[in-house]
């Protein structure tokens, strides 16, 4: 009997301490890092939205939490990325997961295909064939984005015109500063029209891989948060009796 409750008393001392971190264990107790990156990630009148944003507070939603959209730092990707890197309990988005970066972070998603591309004026009449038609050509290239990391892999370092601003890149190709701009298609397509440019003076010339988007989770997070915004993304992509699903409806939402 004595024996009984003197166990009963080590429990009750004890299992406070053991799940008082798995109660702790919110999405919110994250910081959320992102860039300008639309229509995935982006700021309008002062606040973050976009694709990946919505998506992220469906998710913590249908997981009973809250995530505020002042939670979210928007920063530009070359910080972003460091930050991640080097920071605790980080989530950044929207991130191209590839295998060179598998190693560096935790990987929930995904969040949207995307394609990595060389857009060129379409007055210049710039024809790629192949990596060999490359060796003469100045190609801007958004400093540690996907487009800069597989254009150095291919041996074209040498070539590459790097700057943290997508913006600037756009108005050096429209200038005939760079021969070609490395971007995801989507994004691109999105920057020239808000730029009050239009696309149809632009043209895709080469593909320089498929990828797919997802929230970067720095090595430290916790399994049972990634796993809970992993269940939630894959509930948002189920289709309902309708047949669409929550995240077809926020992907057009942006997409139209």
């Amino acid at each position: 009997m004595h024996h009984s409750f003197r166990l009963l008393l080590l429990l009750l001392t004890v299992l406070p301490g053991i799940t008082a971190p798995l109660a702790q264990e919110k999405l919110n107790s994250l910081s959320f890092l992102t860039e300008e990156y639309p229509p995935f990630n982006f700021t309008r009148d002062g606040k973050v939205q976009g694709i990946a944003v919505d998506l992220l507070l469906s998710a913590a939603a249908l997981e009973g939490q809250s995530i505020s959209h002042e939670s979210i730092r928007v920063y530009p990707w070359t910080r972003a990325y460091a930050m991640a890197l080097r920071g605790h309990n980080m989530v950044l988005f929207s991130t191209t997961r590839t295998a060179e970066r598998e190693s560096l972070f935790h990987w929930v998603g995904p969040i949207a295909p995307m394609r990595i591309v060389l857009i060129a004026p379409r007055q210049r009449h710039i024809r790629i064939n192949s990596l060999a038609d490359l060796k003469d050509k100045r190609i801007g290239v958004v400093t540690n984005d996907i487009g800069e990391e597989v254009l150095a892999q291919l041996g074209l370092a040498d070539q590459l015109q790097s700057n943290a601003s997508a913006d600037l890149l756009l108005k050096m190709m429209a200038r005939g500063r760079i021969d070609l701009w490395a971007y995801e298609e989507t994004v691109a397509k999105w920057l020239i029209k808000e730029s009050g440019m239009s696309f149809d003076d632009f043209e895709v010339v080469y593909l320089l891989r498929d990828a797919e988007l997802y929230y970067a989770f720095s090595r430290d997070v916790p399994e049972a948060l990634r796993v809970q915004l992993q269940h939630a993304l894959d509930t948002l992509k189920t289709p309902l009796a309708d047949a669409t699903s929550g995240w077809a409806t926020i992907t057009q939402k942006y997409l139209q």
